[in-house]
This record gives C-alpha cells, sequence and structure tokens, in this order.
C-alpha cells in the first residue's frame, strides 16, 4: 500500500476521496481479520488480549 502525504490545505476530489475510503475500508477488514487469527490463536494458548494489560 502507497502512501500520501497531506500538507496543510491539501484537499481531495471526491473521485479521489471515495477511492481512499474504499481502499481504507479494505484494509481494516484485512486487520480485522488478521486480529480475529491472532485472538484465536492466544485464546488456544490459554492466553487473552485482556489479561496483557500494560502497566
Amino acid at each position: 500500500m502507497g502512501f500520501v502525504k497531506f500538507t496543510k490545505g491539501t484537499s481531495l476530489s471526491d473521485k479521489d476521496r471515495k477511492a481512499l475510503l474504499k481502499l481504507l475500508g479494505a484494509e481494516k477488514k484485512k486487520l480485522q481479520s488478521a486480529l480475529k487469527d491472532v485472538d484465536a490463536s492466544l485464546s488456544v494458548l490459554g492466553g487473552s488480549k485482556k489479561a496483557k494489560k500494560k502497566k
């Protein structure tokens, strides 16, 4: 995935905005899916997200 650098005063066209939102939505779905896999692996190993709190 490429990165877009935004500077103050930068605006996106409607077409670009919609394309970016679509891309980000797809990335979010992939990350959520990966997170579910990680959570499943942790639960199998006897750990959980809630058990690992930051100090």
